[in-house]
């Protein structure tokens, strides 16, 4: 039973197979749910509809002044109940409006303010208020969360069903034969792990954006619609980069103070006397000249991981980068690299239709405490014209 756990023990295809399951029990559960529970969203009515309640309000004008000042029991009933027959005609123009989906509860509630407005403030009240009605979705309180976990998840388990079926159809001995690389079994742990910070990213962004709109309802009661469930979506699939932004976002954040700087600064010169390995990072990009051709977009949408990157000293065996983890990343690391100087090494192979396009790039670096992460240009190999 514990060799489940083992990375070793899965094949691609046994892995991919778990992954198209997963994706299928998250989905019924998901369905499931909302057949159970129905949800609500926000609705606020247009111009067009705005003018029908004009309309509306037009057949039944407010009392004169007299009628309003009366103390006359029937006059006032008379003004109550030409009230009660406008109310009844707003709620049954929105009943119709939205297909009878406004709930009879919220209706209730609403008849309550209504009767006492007159015609002016009802339409300023409709115009500012979002009318709350049934829907498929969790829109409305706590159960926007729960769409936000449930698609970012789902964008998770799509965007590592895409890249292990990609990397499964891939030679083992041909490189750039796709553009993501093939399955490696030690990536699961990455994988398995990337499908529970995702939808915890995603949810932190969604009440971020909340929190800096400025709005003044709850938390849980986001306004966006359909538009939360794709950029749930699109933030699990490529949670990578929401990754990369949120770890931009600590500088903006939690900035370094001066007496930070200098206590860094001070520790890394001690660590220059007593330590002799760093951990680097290399980032690939493309080159200036590569960026304006026309496969410049497919090879960054694709990635770098099947990039080779090395680092070759003076003196010394090759030292080869570990590849990333995330398959939209284009970070190389190594641990416990000696400090010195280096030439950094890369070649990466695409493959553009029927056309191998073989990249690469030289540099040479010189590694201390103060310089651990480095840039290299990815541009097309001499012999590949």
């Amino acid at each position: 039973m514990l060799s489940l756990f083992k990375a070793k023990t899965w094949s691609g295809a046994g892995w991919l197979l778990t992954l198209c399951v997963l994706l299928v029990f998250i989905a019924m559960i998901y369905t499931a749910l909302h057949l159970c529970y129905k949800g609500t969203d926000h609705k606020k009515l247009n111009n067009m509809q705005l003018l029908n309640i004009d309309n509306v309000l037009a057949v039944y004008p407010d009392p004169d002044s007299a009628q309003s000042a009366s103390k006359d029991p029937a006059v006032k009933k008379a003004v109550l109940a030409k009230r009660e027959e406008r109310d009844h005609a707003l709620f049954n123009f929105l009943r119709n409006e939205y297909d009878g989906r406004i709930d009879e509860y919220r209706l209730k509630r609403m008849d309550g303010l209504l009767i006492n407005l007159n015609n002016k403030d009802t339409k300023t009240y409709l115009t500012d208020t979002e009318i709350i009605v049934n829907d498929f979705f969790w829109f409305v309180g706590t159960g926007t969360y729960a769409e936000v976990l449930f698609w970012a998840l789902i964008g998770v388990l799509v965007s590592l069903i895409y890249y292990v079926s990609i990397a499964n159809g891939q030679s083992l001995k041909v490189a750039g034969d796709a553009d993501t690389g093939p399955f490696d079994p030690a990536e699961i742990s990455g994988q398995v792990s990337k499908m529970f910070y995702a939808p915890v990213c995603a949810l932190v962004l969604v009440l971020g954006y909340n929190l800096l709109a400025g709005s003044n309802t709850k938390m849980t009661d986001i306004s966006v619609g359909k538009g939360l469930l794709l950029f749930s979506f699109i933030s699990g699939f490529f949670s990578g980069r929401v990754m990369k932004f949120i770890d931009r976002l600590k500088d903006l954040i939690l900035p370094l103070s001066s007496t930070d700087s200098t206590t860094i600064n001070n520790n890394a010169s001690t660590a220059n006397d007593i330590d002799k390995t760093a951990d680097i990072t290399i980032s690939l990009q493309l080159a200036q000249a590569m960026l304006s051709t026309p496969e410049a977009a497919d090879i960054i949408d694709g990635g770098f991981n099947t990039a080779i990157v090395t680092l070759k000293p003076s003196t010394g065996d090759i030292i080869t980068l570990k590849k990333p983890v995330d398959d939209q990343s284009s970070e190389f690391t190594a641990t416990q690299v000696p400090l010195g100087k280096y030439t950094l090494h890369a070649t990466m192979a695409f493959k553009n239709n029927d056309t191998i396009i073989n990249l690469e790039a030289d540099k040479d670096i010189k590694i201390s405490d103060a310089d651990k992460a480095f840039q290299l240009d990815l541009d097309k190999a001499v012999e590949a014209g």
